[in-house]
């Protein structure tokens, strides 16, 4: 236990020296560290760049967002002048070694804004009367540009939004045509089918109709008699030579009219001069 916290100890020791001893020598001879601008910084062209570390590196400068430019390779200090800022922008400066650079390197990023014409005027000395004017036609029209400048924007943005809120109120007013024609269309198949289905059930009830009809007349029918007039063939005087003609007998000797089959052959097997069995004469259906 005591050799293990001793270990423990030992290698705490030795971490600490080491980390003094590159963080204080070595460590500060390989590793840039900007000093000026600090970060964050609002600042006025030109810049004053200024790092702790190798005397020399490769000085990179970008507009944030933007490609970096390579500013080349100086020592410290180093004057960065106006013309390297063209507008007033976040910038960021990279410092990195010449072998390495993409493990030895430094950055920072800064605010860079100069300083108005208006405050430089008020700064500077009062002109004199004659070059006031002109100072303030100048003035004047580098303002009257700029509102005209903002005017043509503004009235291109209004142009374009007219335009749009023109083409969304015609959308507007195609999906409403649609939406009504559509709505007709529904309303046209609503009522057709409302008149096929009433249609239907009129067919359906004409139909039961006719159906209790034809019920009916084949309740009628099944109660009619089928024949109504028996009759055979007779020959009266069958011994004369030639026999006489045959004749059709239809009623009995009182001329009662042979309604069913079995009168008529109750007379025709009593009648010796009958020459063929009953049949039916007359129907019912006019056959």
């Amino acid at each position: 236990m005591i050799r293990t916290l001793a270990t423990a100890l030992l290698c705490a020791a030795a971490i600490v020296a080491g980390d003094l001893v590159f963080r204080g020598s070595l460590l500060h001879r390989v590793r840039p560290e900007i000093v000026s601008p600090t970060d964050q910084a609002i600042v006025e062209p030109p810049i004053q760049l200024r790092w702790d570390g190798p005397p020399r590196m490769r000085v990179l400068l970008a507009t944030v967002g933007a490609a970096p430019r390579d500013l080349g390779i100086h020592e410290s200090p180093l004057t960065i002048g106006r013309e390297q800022f063209p507008r007033d922008a976040g910038y960021q400066l990279d410092v990195e070694a010449l072998q390495f650079g993409g493990w030895i390197r430094a950055s920072r990023v800064f605010q860079v804004h100069t300083t108005s014409t208006a405050t430089t005027a008020q700064n500077a000395p009062a002109p004199s009367d004659h070059q006031s004017p002109a100072w303030d036609a100048k003035e004047l029209l580098h303002a009257l540009e700029a509102a005209r400048t903002a005017r043509d924007k503004a009235h291109g943005r209004a142009k374009f939004l007219t335009e749009e809120n023109a083409a969304l109120r015609d959308e507007s007013e195609r999906l409403s045509k649609q939406l009504e024609n559509l709505y007709k269309a529904q309303e046209d198949d609503a009522a057709r089918v409302d008149e096929v289905e009433r249609r239907a059930s009129q067919l359906a009830d004409e139909n039961r109709a006719l159906a209790e009809e034809n019920t009916a007349v084949r309740l009628r029918l099944s109660t009619v008699i089928p024949c109504t007039v028996w009759g055979y063939y007779s020959y009266p005087r069958p011994q004369t030579v030639p026999a006489t003609r045959r004749v059709l007998l239809v009623s009995d000797a009182r001329g009662q009219i042979f309604r069913v089959q079995p009168e008529c052959e109750l007379i025709r097997r009593a009648d010796v001069t009958a020459a063929s069995i009953c049949f039916c004469i007359g129907n019912s259906f006019g056959g």
